[in-house]
């Protein structure tokens, strides 16, 4: 009998053994599926927002391209840009050169309502640069209605976009690129007041040139780029064809109406093309000196600048409030952003290991 009792006894020992087996091995399949199907709905997520992110670089890869452009000038402009030149602009000689490759030619815009009723300022500006330059061979005031037959005639292609910009100020922007390439000379906003005579600067920029070459000068901006406020071309230059070429491509809402003006037409558009175009920078001048920048009201060497900024939205305050010593610390500040970003990647992939190995595999 004990030996049936314990035998009974071991039977039951080992059916609750197997119980408790088969019921480990049903939660732990329980388990198995359940981490499957979250991985299932994670991968499918995953997917998914790849495959948005695929379709939304493609509807704004125009707008990528534009920021890829911008982003890379912030990045690069205090590492590497133009030459830079510091001259005494008072003291350069006016003695006649031999050839002038620069034509003297002088052009100011003025677009929309207020070309039918100038402010005085800006009229006394204009006066005084013409008054100071009347030996120059013309000196061109551009309105809507001269402006329009000028790119109906020269380049017509371009004038759905020319009408398509949301501003006078795209207009005017865009407008002295195509001017200067097609006339040269010097462009001049309608707020330079014109304080001393620019003949020793347009001399110094023809000796540095001869028939078969070009040169372009611009002022240094804030906190990089140039300026388009004030620029002097020879004609057809290689960096304004670049440009008007692009104008269609970086013709779009940036959403900020600044970042939609700078980048568009604006200053950010030609300093971007300068940057992307490093074979043309021996024809490409930068005039250097805090003393030479023409932002806000101020006044240079060969300029007052009334600093009308008629064009200035409410994020403009945001460029205008950044500290004026980072212009001095460009290089730093580029550092800066620059292992912001290389610590993000790493941070993310080594969060992510497989992170690349996945959007392989979903490509490919």
């Amino acid at each position: 009998m004990e030996y049936e009792n314990e035998n009974e006894k071991l039977n039951i020992s080992n059916e609750n053994l197997s119980t408790k087996k088969n019921r480990n091995y049903f939660d732990k399949s329980i388990n198995e599926v359940k981490y499957l199907k979250k991985t299932n709905v994670k991968s499918i997520l995953f997917r998914i927002f790849i495959f948005l992110l695929i379709i939304l670089l493609l509807l704004f890869r125009g707008h990528v391209i534009c920021i890829i452009g911008f982003i890379n000038c912030y990045l690069t402009w205090p590492f590497s840009s133009p030459v830079h030149i510091k001259i005494d602009l008072l003291n350069l000689s006016t003695k006649p050169v031999e050839h002038e490759y620069i034509p003297r030619r002088m052009h100011h815009i003025l677009l929309g309502p207020l070309s039918k009723s100038p402010p005085s300022s800006w009229l006394s500006a204009r006066n005084s640069c013409i008054s100071l330059h009347s030996n120059f061979e013309e000196h061109y005031y551009w309105t809507d209605n001269n402006s329009k037959e000028f790119l109906e005639k020269n380049y017509p292609w371009f004038l759905k976009s020319w009408n398509s910009y949301k501003t006078n100020v795209q207009k005017a922007d865009a407008l002295r690129y195509f001017l200067l390439h097609y006339y040269g000379g010097i462009f001049l906003d309608m707020d330079l007041y014109c304080l001393h005579k620019l003949d020793g600067l347009f001399n110094y920029l023809d000796n540095r040139v001869s028939s078969d070459q070009h040169i372009f000068l611009a002022v240094k901006a804030f906190p990089v780029g140039i300026s388009n406020g004030f620029m002097i071309s020879t004609r057809n230059h290689p960096l304004l064809e670049r440009v008007i070429k692009n104008l269609e491509l970086y013709n779009r809402n940036f959403l900020l109406p600044h970042a939609t003006i700078v980048i568009s037409a604006g200053p950010m558009c030609i300093s971007i093309q300068i940057q992307l175009n490093r074979s043309l920078w021996n024809s490409i001048l930068i005039l250097d000196g805090k003393e030479n920048m023409i932002g806000g009201k101020t006044n240079t060497p060969i300029f007052k600048h009334l600093g009308s900024g008629s064009w200035h939205k409410a994020d403009d305050m945001i460029f205008k409030n950044i500290p004026m010593n980072i212009q001095r610390q460009n290089q730093t500040f580029s550092i800066s952003i620059i292992v912001f970003i290389i610590f993000i990647f790493i941070f993310f992939i080594g969060r992510n290991k497989n992170f690349i190995k996945v959007i392989f595999r979903f490509i490919l």
